[in-house]
Parts: structure tokens; sequence; C-alpha cells
């Protein structure tokens, strides 16, 4: 089998550019050892033509799409990417709200007036594309500091933003690698990508249905379409979870030897996951 990976550039891994490099590197070693033959390339070259499946964690539009003509020519790639774009903020949410997906209430802006309407305290997080500015993703107590994030968010372009409500509970991160792996930790708050993790606090080990959280990392994962993803979510003092956030190929840095073990594994294996699909 010939496998060409592609990673992730550094504007969409900020914080997380050691770790991303890691875990693909990792990926290709134990492809390699399985008797794949690896390429790795920059976003800006093609794909060889004999390449039978590209493993990328790529995000940038004019990458993406020399993927999709890939696929249309046969080439399996994972994530593939519809996937990939359904991750977008706006799009998984939609997605998620369609599918009965547990998350937390949300309203899609672009008139700034309407979030003095809404209930705080509230997150205010980017629409479109994924969290590449600390400032993408911000926790605001009221109306006024939701209007202060808008407006940094439309100076750098930004032309909705989505308000969901903020839900007090301990946060759990998950990882996913096909249909079956997934592995579920409660995060170190104090070693976050921008440090939001503290607006939650250290856990307090609410009781809740492990096995309930797993086939609803599941069913989100299906309705995206991915095979290497992961996310975070909220457990409420009750031990109901809600989905806050929903991934395609994150770093693994928990588990980075068990997960390159597993994705390289599915590679190695996709013809059989590409008919099931």
């Amino acid at each position: 089998m010939k496998v060409t990976t592609i990673a992730r550039n550094r504007r969409h891994s900020p914080n997380m550019t050691g770790n991303d490099t890691a875990i693909l590197e990792r990926v290709k070693s134990e492809l390699v050892s399985m008797g794949a033959e690896v390429t790795a390339i920059e976003e800006n070259e093609e794909i060889e033509s004999d390449t039978d499946v590209v493993c990328h964690m790529t995000r940038t539009t004019a990458t993406l799409g020399m993927l999709q003509r890939a696929e249309e020519k046969g080439v399996i790639v994972l994530n593939p990417t519809r996937a990939v774009n359904a991750c977008s903020r706006k799009e998984f949410t939609t997605i998620f709200d369609r599918a009965g997906i547990p998350q937390p209430e949300f309203s899609i802006i672009e008139d700034k007036g309407l979030l003095e309407k809404l209930p705080y305290p509230a997150w205010i997080k980017n629409a479109t594309g994924w969290s590449c500015h600390k400032d993408d993703v911000t926790f605001a107590k009221n109306a006024l500091q939701a209007k202060e994030c808008f407006t940094k968010m439309q100076e750098r372009g930004e032309k909705s933003c989505i308000h969901s409500r903020h839900i007090a509970g301990d946060l759990i991160k998950f990882y996913g690698i096909g249909t079956e792996f997934i592995h579920c930790y409660y995060p170190d708050i104090d070693n976050g990508k921008f440090g939001l993790e503290k607006i939650n606090g250290a856990p307090k080990h609410h009781p809740f249905d492990k096995d309930l959280l797993k086939e609803t990392i599941r069913r989100a994962a299906k309705a995206i379409g991915t095979l290497i993803y992961g996310g975070d979510c909220i457990v409420e003092e009750n031990g109901k979870v809600h989905i806050i956030d929903f991934n395609d190929f994150p770093s693994f840095s928990a588990i980075r030897d068990v997960a390159a073990k597993e994705i390289a594994t599915l590679i190695m294996n996709c013809k059989r996951y590409e008919r099931g699909r």
C-alpha cells in the first residue's frame, strides 16, 4: 500500500504545532513497520498518481480541493474532505442539531445587537472554520463582553459568531479512531491550548453513563463522517452530557503511541471501512 501524508500548517495548529507534527510522524513510523510505502508532502505539492491512501491533517481550502479531486479518482482520503469541511464550527453545530446530538443551546449571530437579547454567561465562538486565534472562542459574562468579542472577530473578517450557552460541569476530552476506539479523559486544566479549560475548573467527577457517552460520540462522528477525530464535552452534575467541540484529526497528545498504532491499523484496513460507508 502506498500512503501519502500531509501535515497541518501552523495557522491551523495554534500552540499545537509540535504535537500535531509528532502524531503524524508516529503514524508514519507505524505504517512503515506494517509494510506501507509512505511519502510525506507539503500542502502545496501534488499527490503522486499511484497513491492508495492520503492521511492528512490539512484544513486549507486549496489542499482540500486537491484532495477532493483525488477522491474522485478513487484515492481514499482520511479524513474525507467532506468530513473536514463539516468540522467547521457552524457546520458541525448545525449537523448536530439536525441529528439530535446533545449540545448547548446556541444561536448563530450576524447582527451584534441580537447579543443583548440572549442569556449569559455564554461562549462566543467564531462561526466559520476552526479556532486559529485565542479570541476565536471567548467566555462572556454579559452582553457587553459578548459584543466586544464579536467586534474583535469582525475586525479579523468574521461575519458571524455563535452564542453558546455556558454549562457548568466537568470538562471531558475525547479521541476517536475508526468505529470502535474511543478514549475519554479529564484534561489538565493548566495546560490547555488557550487556557479556556480553567473556566469550568477542576473536575468534580460527576457520575455519568460512560457507555452512553461513547455511543453519543460515535453518533456525532457518523453524522460528521470522520474516522479520526476528537473533541470536548461537558458533564453536568445530573450526569447529562453535552458535546461542545468536535475536531478532525486532533494531536492525540495524551495517548500518542496508542493512537498512532490505531490510526496506522485503520489506514492499512481502510478498504474495509470504505466499503462500509
